[in-house]
């Protein structure tokens, strides 16, 4: 390489790590001043509404200035009226007071107050526009009190896009990996329709911060559970304080029986994290892969006094031997072939659909015996030294004998899976969107983040349609307070009950037709 192309080479770093930079300012910028600035696009004309100038208040040389620029030709501001097509569909509601409404007569209509959101059903958008009528009392039309309907809270107050809309767009990022500018491209070209990346991400901000509320409660219900599944995964996320503009952070995840799952975004993986999130009163299982943050914990509840136990991932363990193929083909082909046997075992209690009783005598009876030929084999190869240590097979008998008696704790407890298998699943939204997106926007961006991954993925876990789940509780959420009733109607394993028991009674309803 000559000297010109090493120039031309480091000179295309320098403006990539600005460019990184560049971004992350007016993130910052309009990110936290979004409120203030009021995005055209989501919240309206910023400019709507304020006073015009007085002539009185200013100078001759300053009405001339401010008269030449207005008058100056250029190019007119992009409305978000001006960026929907002519056609789009109108669907109107007028909205009235209930005193008028239960006396229609007694009342004089004196002014209307109509809002528009845009929103989006499965392959269409329309624009619904709700008609806020103020009236006075026939009566007393000067004295009397002047009424109109309230207007209902929003997740996003001033907001413009609708809760289908809304839900439509964070579905596709957080579940389908579709980053915000090819949803931006999108839905140009197959709606005619613009809608910018960055009201995208404001949006999602905005709302995931309102969405914490049910998070706090999942969180609250899972540490009650007794047990728990754990796993981390890394990600992306740019930080003008790194070289290079980005540094690396984490996704902790837990999972509760119920299905719900958890995500903690956290800048590293230290220890602590873990620590913080379960707090110091935790008691249970805790299901992991051998890293040494989660044994460590169990054993500081231990000393403590609390009940903590760790449950070691087979399915971990199982690729250890299955990396030694290559080097000992016939030992890890036996040992392959065992734990063939126990997974079939699971297998069949799975079918057998069997309760935690059923399974930990079914365990202990077939499991077990299976298990212990694994170890009595595991420690006859290391006292014969017949497997190099630091060979792959060595090192996967390590890795099973240092933790062989959280390989056990899942035959004494029916209610811990074998593995870890299910919440490692619900890593791949992760795995797959930083492929597509690659960066977390912001450090900050992470947490809200978690919180739309945490209920998406809850979602379908309960075997319901995410996206519906989502647009009813933006719709819902903001209108419950600090009720936690009604905050826990809204809770993925609860909005799931009361879903699917809508649609069996409707489904007997049809039958009952037919």
């Amino acid at each position: 390489m000559t000297e010109d192309q090493k120039t031309i080479q480091e000179l295309r770093e320098q403006i990539l790590v600005l460019q990184q930079q560049l971004d992350w300012f007016k993130r910052q910028l309009f990110g936290k001043k979004g409120e203030q600035f009021q995005h055209p696009d989501l919240f309206g004309d910023p400019e709507a509404g304020k006073p015009a100038p007085s002539s009185e208040d200013e100078s001759p040389e300053e009405g001339d200035a401010a008269n030449a620029k207005k008058n100056r030709p250029g190019k007119k501001r992009n409305t978000r009226a001006a960026a929907l097509p002519k056609d789009l569909p109108l669907r109107t509601e007028v909205i009235d007071p209930e005193e008028v409404l239960r006396d229609p007569a007694a009342w004089r209509l004196i002014d209307e107050d109509p809002r528009e959101w845009l929103e989006k059903d499965p392959g269409y958008f329309y624009l619904i526009r709700k008609i806020y009528r103020t009236y006075v009392p026939l009566n007393d039309p000067v004295e009397g009190k002047a009424l109109t309907a309230p207007a209902p809270p929003t997740i996003i107050e001033n907001g413009f896009w609708g809760p289908g809309l809304l839900s439509e767009v964070l579905c596709n990022r957080f579940l389908y990996h579709l980053p915000y500018d090819r949803q931006q491209k999108l839905y140009s070209n197959r709606f005619g329709i613009h809608l910018p990346k960055q009201t995208m991400s404001d949006a999602a901000l905005k709302v995931a911060d309102q969405l914490g509320l049910l998070t706090t409660l999942m969180k609250r219900d899972m540490l009650a559970c007794g047990y728990i599944r754990a796993d981390e995964t890394e990600a992306r996320y740019l930080d003008s304080n790194e070289p290079g503009g980005s540094s690396t952070g984490r996704f902790w995840l837990y999972k509760a029986l119920s299905g719900n799952v958890l995500f903690d975004w956290q800048l590293d993986r230290k220890h602590h994290h873990l620590f913080d999130w379960l707090g110091p009163d935790f008691q249970g299982i805790l299901g992991s892969d051998a890293y040494e943050a989660y044994p460590k914990y169990c054993l500081a509840q231990r000393l403590k006094g609390k009940v903590a136990k760790r449950a070691a991932c087979l399915a971990h363990i199982r690729r250890k031997y299955e990396t030694a193929l290559k080097q000992k083909p016939h030992l890890a082909a036996w040992y392959l072939k065992i734990f063939g046997q126990i997974y079939q075992i699971e297998a069949t209690l799975k079918e057998m659909k069997a309760d935690e009783q059923i399974k930990v005598r079914y365990r202990r009876r077939y499991s077990l015996p299976l298990l212990k030929l694994i170890h009595r084999a595991n420690q006859h190869l290391r006292d014969r030294k017949a497997a190099l240590p630091a060979g792959r097979l060595g090192q996967a008998i390590s890795y099973t004998l240092n933790q062989w008696e959280e390989v056990l704790t899942y035959i004494d407890h029916g209610q811990v899976e074998i593995d870890n298998n299910g919440v490692e699943r619900d890593v791949r939204p992760v795995a797959i969107g930083r492929k597509n997106y690659l960066f977390v926007g912001s450090p900050e961006a992470g947490d809200r983040s978690a919180v739309l991954y945490s209920l998406l993925i809850s979602a379908r876990h309960h075997g319901v349609d995410p996206e519906a789940y989502l647009r009813e509780v933006i719709e819902r959420l903001p209108g419950c307070g600090s009720n936690e009733a009604a905050l826990r109607e809204l809770l993925p394993e609860n909005w799931a009950a009361a879903h699917k028991s809508d649609q069996n009674n409707l489904s007997d309803q049809q039958q009952a037709v037919a």
